[in-house]
């Protein structure tokens, strides 16, 4: 069975529509390296490797009621996948993560009386698969075997302290079960600040772990509410950008050390989903 979800929340669940899904084939994460040379030196230089684009495909079969349900059922199909805009794609064997993805190219049903066989290629612009679940979702029910947000291999380990993504001081860990670290300017990453006491010139948050820091330039107050929503900063609704370093959080997979200073004590909340190659 595959599930197509909207941005909207709009659901599609694809069997009861009468439509099979024979196979579904994800491709590894595509490598794109990034290298130099120099005269009178062999090989080349290593600069890095990001992701390119991934790609999806997945192989169905329809099954109409008649031959008149046929082309109901096809221009059904074509309404699911043909669209301008992402969407997110979720493989009920593994129902826990989803893809946003988009429709690759045309694809043309092969019928067969009242069957019709296809392929859908789509492209996943983010390479990675993402928890349907946040962090923020663990922190307020916790986890439960029995819940169809988490599962295993999710990277989800057997520690209270990992559970908690709320904290109250100057210095606490933030586990990420993913195997990709979160940047807010590809993925969700969600800081709310708030509760700040003893703040009298600045407020200041770093990531030990990878040395990213947010910092405000000025007090807060413990009235105020700090939000940095991925690449969005403000201070009770109004924008803030102008009054910090300018720089943002990042979080690498496992536990990131973090701490809190130019206050005396902050709440802070972190919500994202985790990402898997």
């Amino acid at each position: 069975m595959t599930v197509i979800q909207r941005l909207s929340g709009e659901t599609y669940n694809l069997r009861d529509l009468g439509i099979r899904t024979r196979d579904i084939i994800v491709s590894s994460p595509p490598p794109r390296n990034y290298t130099g040379q120099v005269d009178g030196r062999d090989g080349l230089i290593d600069y890095g490797t990001d992701y390119d684009a991934r790609p999806i495909t997945g192989r169905f079969t329809m099954f109409a009621v008649d031959l008149d349900d046929y082309v109901l059922l096809r221009d059904e199909v074509f309404n699911i996948f043909s669209t301008k805009e992402p969407f997110y794609f979720i493989d009920s064997r593994y129902p826990v993560k989803r893809w946003k993805v988009k429709t690759a190219d045309s694809f043309d049903p092969e019928r067969a009386n009242r069957m019709g066989k296809f392929d859908v290629n789509m492209i996943a612009y983010l390479p990675f698969a993402e928890s349907i679940g946040t962090s923020q979702t663990i922190q307020n029910n916790g986890i439960d075997a029995n819940d169809a947000l988490w599962g295993f291999g999710m990277g989800l380990i057997a520690d209270d302290e990992s559970l908690i993504y709320t904290h109250t001081g100057t210095s606490f860990r933030i586990y990420n079960a993913g195997n990709v670290a979160v940047h807010p300017f590809q993925q969700e990453l969600k800081i709310t600040i708030d509760n700040v006491q003893g703040s009298t010139s600045y407020l200041q948050l770093r990531n030990i772990t990878n040395g990213s820091v947010f910092r405000i330039n000025e007090a807060v107050t413990n009235s105020q509410t700090i939000v940095i929503d991925r690449m969005n900063m403000s201070r009770n609704g109004l924008a803030i950008f102008r009054k910090t370093n300018r720089k943002y959080i990042e979080l690498e997979p496992e536990w990131n050390e973090f701490e809190v200073t130019g206050a005396t004590s902050a709440r802070v909340a972190f919500d994202f989903r985790f990402y898997y190659k």
